[in-house]
């Protein structure tokens, strides 16, 4: 299985003793041809024709569509079904119909077994945390080379707590025992699971087993470390707000901070009260500063401490895909998951050693972030040093820069209003990069523009080099009752280049107005090699009431796909009358489930 979040995540371990499949494929692979578009086919009337929303992209955009491609392994749809499921599309799995039953749903021959859920423990003085999101799987083998399906590391985030469940919090002043309740249900878990016949199981008192929350010490690495702008530090305390993630060549997981002003407020010169309210006390705040970073974390070492890296950026990052160049440098794709915010991507200045784990445990803590403007299809460089446009506009240092990055990225550098550093967009949730090089960004929705549905964009680097500073893009699916999904959240590619979306529409949107068709969020399929308005999708699995399904991954046969049922009852006011009694019939909680039946 190829790069579900990471380089290559059925083939990971490999890195460890060879070259890494990324590089091969790439250096395999034949040319692309990316054609202009055609004549008479403006880029405002093809995006409207499509349904995309993205102000930026319809105004006055002139990067280069993608309208044709040779070579680069793309299969069709059929030969893509048939080496997936030994026949068609409908042979793999009879597609379900939406639904608003209180259930996940999955197709005839599929189940699913619950792995962890909110109010299991992890260890014997750590719970399993609330609101589970980025799930990732490493194989126990992994760091030998090792590709087991049948015995590994997960780990899973858990983005934040809902008070009301979590420290039966109503209103007023929150007590320091509800923040301490409430700090440790984010951050992620870490645990041994293993399959045991057709059933995956949590293994008990494991040495993996630990729980990384709001109050684990962290270091900094980058321009930031020990920067006026944090405060001097060099260490933080905690991660929260923990919603997509990556996972790294060298077998470890990154997990994103997205919505961290919500916990400590957005800035330290703000004054206002956090929704979460664990600002109020002196005593209990930290820095803001100290949060909305993408964070490393090693599962195979419980004694290491997790670090925080500066040069990706603060800001509300959603995701976390890392793939390789053919020179070895590791790049970083991740997203701001914001109305009319922007694409970056990080690229080390060091390069990839699949010998040598220990050096590539750095290769994070120095390179370059860049911004992607979509208007002109170039990246630029968010550098301080050569940039004078940062300095002429108030910033003082690189690690300014990167502290404050969605303000940087703002600056307009010419006359018109429009012409900014980087092109605001409808809210990248996820973005994930396919065997072939091309990457694919989930824009979720933009109620500011009439953007409702959603789309997913395929980004294609020039020379098809991940470093490179100039793309191509085109949008390569449209959400909307003609595709049958609607706000793509997190992507997947299974070990065929088969392409898996989970939506994400707003619990309080669901089965009514413009959402009504689609009933509950889901999980949906789309075979290789199919694209845009016509394209096959076929519904995989529908989620609880009020649910989202997040974090989809595969083990690396592709027999189990790891998914998290996120916010089940999301709508309950009171907790005597939840709106969902899943999994257990009681209240609603929040659980990673394995799905089997794919063999």
């Amino acid at each position: 299985m190829l790069n579900m979040g990471a380089v290559t995540r059925g083939e990971k371990g490999e890195h460890v003793a060879k070259e890494p499949d990324v590089v091969r494929i790439k250096r395999e692979k034949r040319e692309r041809r990316v054609d202009p578009a055609p004549a008479g086919m403006t880029r405002r009337r093809f995006l409207t024709f499509l349904g995309a929303g993205s102000a930026a992209l319809t105004a006055g955009s002139t990067g280069v569509l993608s309208t044709g491609q040779e070579g680069g392994g793309v299969r069709s749809a059929a030969a893509a079904a048939a080496q997936t499921s030994g026949g068609g599309a409908e042979a793999f799995f009879t597609p379900i119909e939406p639904t608003d039953e209180d259930d996940l749903i999955l197709p005839e021959g599929f189940r699913y077994d619950v792995v962890r859920k909110w109010g299991d423990q992890i260890t014997e003085d750590a719970p399993y945390g609330y609101n589970n999101d980025y799930v990732a799987y490493f194989p126990i083998d992994a760091l030998n080379g090792g590709q087991s399906s049948q015995d590994g590391i997960l780990w899973v985030n858990h983005e934040y707590a809902d008070p009301k469940w979590v420290s039966e919090y109503q209103d007023g002043e929150k007590t320091p025992e509800q923040i301490a309740e409430e700090k440790a249900a984010v951050g992620g878990s870490v645990f041994r699971i293993q399959k045991s016949g057709d059933n995956w199981e949590f293994v008990e008192d494991d040495q993996y087993n630990r729980r990384i929350d709001a109050t684990t010490p962290m270091d900094l690495t980058g321009p930031a470390a020990g920067s006026e702008e944090m405060e001097g530090a060099d260490e933080v305390i905690g991660t929260l707000a923990n919603c997509g993630g990556g996972v790294t060549p060298w077998n470890t997981v990154l997990t994103c901070e997205e919505n961290f002003q919500d916990y400590y407020g957005a800035s330290s010169d703000a004054t206002e009260t956090s929704r979460y309210r664990w600002n109020d006390d002196s005593d209990n705040a930290q820095p803001p500063e100290h949060y909305g970073w993408i964070a490393e974390i090693d599962p195979f070492d419980p004694e290491s401490k997790p670090r925080k890296h500066t040069w990706l950026g603060r800001l509300r990052h959603e995701n976390a895909a890392v793939t390789l160049s053919e020179s070895g440098k590791v790049v970083v794709y991740t997203g701001h998951d914001q109305e009319d915010q922007r694409i970056y991507k990080f690229v080390s200045t060091g390069t990839y050693d699949p010998g040598n784990r220990e050096a590539n445990l750095d290769l994070l803590t120095d390179g370059m972030l860049y911004v992607a403007n979509f208007s002109n299809g170039r990246w630029v460089a968010l550098d301080y040093e050569n940039n004078p446009i940062f300095s002429d506009n108030g910033f003082t240092s690189q690690a300014d820069v990167l502290v404050r990055a969605p303000e940087a990225v703002a600056i307009q550098e010419g006359e018109d209003e429009e012409d900014v550093i980087g092109t605001p967009l409808d809210r990248c949730e996820d973005i994930e990069v396919a065997s072939d090089g091309t990457v694919y960004a989930a824009l979720t929705n933009n109620a500011k523009h009439g953007n409702f549905y959603g789309q997913i964009l395929r980004i294609t680097e020039a020379g098809n080099d991940p470093t490179a500073e100039e793309f191509a893009f085109e949008v390569f699916a449209a959400g909307g009752p003609q595709t049958g999904f609607a706000s793509p959240d997190n992507l997947a590619f299974d070990r065929n280049d088969n392409l898996w979306i989970v939506t994400d529409m707003s619990s309080d949107k669901l089965n009514e107005g413009i959402y009504e068709t689609f009933k509950n969020n889901g999980a949906f399929f789309m075979p290789a090699g199919t694209a845009g308005i016509g394209g096959d999708v076929f519904q995989f699995a529908s989620g609880p009431v009020q649910s989202e399904l997040t974090g989809p991954f595969f083990t690396p046969d592709g027999s189990t796909l790891f998914l998290a049922v996120q916010h089940p009852g999301e709508e309950t006011k009171d907790t005597n009358e939840p709106t969902s009694t899943w999994p257990d019939g009681d209240i609603p909680r929040p659980a990673v489930v394995a799905i089997t039946g794919f063999a």
